[in-house]
Formats: C-alpha cells, structure tokens, sequence
C-alpha cells in the first residue's frame, strides 16, 4: 500500500510547489476525501491523509492554470 500524504506532506512535495493554504483549496475544490488518517506528533487528533495519487491528478489538472498565472 502506498504511503497518504498530509496536506503538509502534498505542499513540500508537488511540483511545482503549493503552499498548504493552496492545497487545502485544491482538496476542497475537487471534493477529495480522506483515505485515512496520521499521526503528527502534535497533541490532538490525526491529520486527515490522501491518496497520493488522487491529490497528483487533481495537482495535474491545476498545474496549467498556476503557471499561466505566474507569467506576465
């Protein structure tokens, strides 16, 4: 089985990189659900983890749109 990925953990490793606030938009906008969750190491409940694959399509899709609107 593949390893979920945080929002934390899907900001440091898509590229062309997002910020989490970014991620957590791209999440909520593609109606993506959690596969599970994680522990973080901070007191509190475990972050929600994704499928990586799902959150690399959904970043696929986007990634056109984010670097036309990087360039002038």
């Amino acid at each position: 089985m593949t390893d979920l990925w945080t929002v934390e953990d899907a900001a440091h490793l898509l590229d062309p990189p997002m910020t989490v606030e970014q991620v957590r938009a791209l999440i909520t906008a593609a109606g993506i659900r959690p596969a599970g969750h994680r522990r973080t190491g901070r007191p509190g409940r475990p972050a929600p983890a994704y499928d990586p694959a799902v959150l690399l399509r959904a970043h696929a899709a986007l990634v056109p749109l984010l670097v036309e609107a990087e360039t002038p």
